[in-house]
Formats: structure tokens, sequence, C-alpha cells
């Protein structure tokens, strides 16, 4: 799943379908909800779409509210820079 790439091996996740199951919000291009703030999950590339603009054919997005709530409930420190979410993670 090239797709899924960056949350596999920055959240630890294997399936969107276990991000949604945790209570993230989880986009299959090109149903990405307009004018919401998302991140790719195959890059943590962070971006919006706005209601003409054209949304990619394929990916997964999560909502960025949602999966920053995420990161907070399980007091993983997370931060944004130039358009890319960054996790530290402890070392497992």
């Amino acid at each position: 799943m090239d797709d899924f790439t960056w949350a596999k091996n920055t959240l630890r996740v294997d399936t969107p379908g276990h991000l949604q199951a945790q209570g993230v919000n989880v986009f299959f291009a090109p149903n990405i909800s307009p004018s919401t703030k998302v991140v790719n999950l195959g890059t943590g590339q962070i971006d919006t779409f706005q209601p003409d603009e054209h949304r990619p054919e394929t990916g997964y997005y999560a909502d960025f509210d949602s999966l920053a709530r995420y990161l907070e409930e399980r007091d993983l420190t997370w931060h944004e820079t130039e358009g890319q979410v960054f996790v530290e993670r402890v070392p497992a």
C-alpha cells in the first residue's frame, strides 16, 4: 500500500481502517472534503483542496484536526513545518 507509507512508518499503523477505528477521519482520494486541511498519509504533506480545485485520483488523506487529536491522545510529540507533519517517536 504505497499511498500509506508515511502513516505505516511514522504512526506504526497497518491500514487506513486502523486509523479510522481510532477516530481519525480518513479520506480516499478523490473523495476529499473541500476546504478541509488534510495530511497525505503516503508522504505526511499537508494540503487543503478548494471546492473547484482538482483532487488527486489516488491516495489516503487524514483530516488534520482528527490526526492531531490522535497524536495528542497518545502523547506523541509532533509539529508542522513547511507543509509537513513530523512526529517524534520514542524508540520501540
